[in-house]
């Protein structure tokens, strides 16, 4: 039997915010002066509200376009229309929105054009290339990216370029050319690396190639590095200094829970979606509460639990009224007739279906209506209704040769062979057995891909490793060496300054050699300190200073007094006195003597 997936909530970074947050934004619109400001506001309103008060946004929505309108501001007017048809995309589910926002970004474009904005443009192809990757049309996507990145190049802009090369990732995954997929990922981290310019923004840009890096090796179940890039991306959260990443924290959190409930880790991922929830309510904003409540669903229905999941829906009425309140109670009865269905309940489960029914085919998406037919075939098959359902899992099997699912194409026509079986159409059985043994063939050639691919990238992360190590290796021998001239210069030096005490040098002379050779010794020490300090401490300025000042501190006076010290001991004539004194000559005369 197909396990039942239900929504996965999508919420946008930039939606994230605190209910009271919209109070305060509305008492800073309307202390708001500039059309700028106005519009930046009414932007911030018009994302937020999409989660709670979808026609509120709307309303904030026309009144950011005539503001924008009004200013005559080409710039606000593109960026006007690039908010509406963004506040539209965080619902890819929805065909409706979908297409809304197509409409907005394709004028956004069109006004980009008209009045030459080279960055616009780029930023509108990039915006409808995600769209389509949502519709699908990845052709179209591909299409988008491609032209959005000659234009980022010309530009040297690393923000967009970093956006184009994980775009180009995101469409060449859809398409499982998964390594140019990760290439193109991997351009994208090297250069927000290397971004120096701005420090905040790069740190931005690093968390969201993080952020890819990690669905990308959850496609392709490689669900531990999807946890380690998703756990890079939370430590890059409080350098990034966005004034939403509170809330993005719960969203992490979310995303752990779901990565650990792919690899089955169950315990984990209920410690996730709890602690995400728990983090949502010390915000005090329940909608950030429902991607948990989704997860902890979701996996009751995957672990084969309707009563549980039963049990669990019925008591999270704010996660329904959430739903409804952006038009998709018909998923909340989806989720019903699977649950009742999984508990033989199959009346309910058909009241379920049927009201579900008309809003799915007249809203979603093919990939929606793909889950939303098979798990209703399956309820028709369970209840004894072959041609029911054989009539809905045909549905499903279109949809998935449409979207090109493999996966399900597979577990599609293993159930259309069963119900024919039952039906007593066995031709039919026989040529969807054919088509399962073909897709389960297909998918075992993508599972042996994965492991290629797997290994190549354990492969080249291994070689990396190991030509990091070398080139550690090769700087530390530098090091080294250098360390050991160094040491072999100041004893010099300091050999030299006992030569001057002993031979008639100038007392100048002995006190510049003795000032330079003091200075070059204790900078040596604080050279060779300032090394251990930092592993210490982990480059941390605040315990860096401190133990430099205590350092110095005790350097400084030691410094001054050995140098006086011993200048003073050279200069003294002490070690010149028994030359004057015919040291060496009467030396000499004793060593003939006895030789006579």
């Amino acid at each position: 039997m197909l396990t039942a997936f239900f929504f996965i909530f999508f919420m946008h970074a930039n939606a994230q915010q605190n209910l009271v947050l919209i109070d305060s934004l509305k008492k800073d619109l309307s202390k708001a002066k500039t059309p700028e400001d106005k519009i930046y506001y009414m932007g911030l309103l018009a994302q937020i509200l999409m989660n709670t008060n979808i026609p509120e946004a709307d309303k904030y929505g026309v009144l950011i376009t005539q503001e924008a309108e009004v200013s005559r501001n080409r710039k606000l007017m593109v960026k006007a229309l690039m908010i509406n048809g963004m506040r539209y995309s965080f619902f890819p589910a929805n065909k409706n929105f979908l297409q809304k926002s197509l409409d907005y970004y394709n004028k956004a474009l069109d006004l980009a054009r008209q009045n030459k904005m080279e960055k616009e443009i780029a930023e509108a192809y990039l915006a409808l290339s995600s769209v389509y990757t949502s519709i699908p049309d990845l052709n179209k996507s591909l299409n988008y990216t491609t032209q959005a990145f000659s234009i980022s190049n010309a530009l040297k802009d690393d923000s967009l370029q970093v956006a184009n090369y994980y775009s180009y990732g995101y469409v060449y995954q859809l398409k499982k050319e998964r390594i140019l997929a990760l290439r193109n990922y991997l351009m994208a981290l090297r250069i927000a690396e290397e971004m120096n310019n701005d420090k905040t923004q790069k740190h931005v840009l690093l968390r969201s190639c993080y952020v890819m890096l990690s669905q990308f090796y959850s496609d392709i179940k490689s669900y531990d590095k999807a946890i380690d890039y998703t756990k890079l991306a939370i430590d890059e959260l409080p350098l990034t200094h966005l004034p939403n990443k509170e809330y993005l924290s719960v969203t992490d959190l979310y995303t752990l829970g779901r990565l650990y409930m792919n690899k089955k880790d169950f315990d984990m991922s209920v410690f996730y979606f709890d602690k995400s929830i728990k983090a949502a309510d010390s915000l005090k904003y329940y909608p950030l509460k429902m991607p948990g409540y989704t997860g902890m669903l979701n996996q009751y229905l995957r672990g084969d639990q309707p009563q549980k999941a039963l049990e669990f829906l019925n008591t999270r009425q704010d996660l329904k009224q959430f739903l409804s309140n952006f038009g998709a109670s018909h998923i909340v009865d989806h989720a019903y007739g699977t649950i009742y269905t999984g508990l033989g309940r199959y009346d309910s489960a058909q009241y379920y279906y049927e009201k579900a029914t008309p809003a799915f085919e007249a809203t979603s998406t093919p990939s929606s209506r793909l889950g939303f037919y098979a798990e209703y075939g399956l309820f028709y098959k369970a209840s004894g209704n072959m041609p029911k359902a054989i009539e809905y899992l045909s549905k499903a099997m279109s949809l998935a040769d449409q979207t090109g699912e493999l996966d399900w194409q597979r577990r599609i026509a293993k159930e259309l062979d069963s119900v024919h079986a039952k039906a007593g159409d066995y031709k039919q059985s026989y040529f969807y057995s054919s088509l399962y043994h073909q897709y389960k063939d297909s998918l075992q050639k993508l599972s042996e891909e994965k492991d290629i691919l797997q290994m190549e990238l354990d492969d080249e992360q291994q070689r990396a490793a190991r030509r990091e190590r070398e080139r550690q290796e090769e700087l530390k021998r530098k090091h080294n060496i250098q360390y050991m001239g160094i040491t072999i210069a100041i004893v010099t030096v300091f050999l030299l300054l006992v030569l001057m005490g002993i031979f008639q040098v100038s007392v100048s002379t002995i006190k510049i050699i003795g000032f330079f050779a003091f200075i070059f010794f204790f900078e040596f020490i604080i050279l060779i300190a300032d090394t251990q300090i930092h592993h210490w401490t982990h480059g941390e300025p605040l315990p860096i200073l401190g133990i430099k000042v205590l350092l110095i501190a005790v350097l400084l006076p030691l410094h001054h007094w050995l140098e006086h010290k011993v200048i003073n001991y050279l200069t003294s004539k002490r070690l010149i006195m028994p030359v004057r004194a015919g040291f060496w000559k009467n030396i000499l005369a004793k060593r003939k003597s006895e030789a006579n």
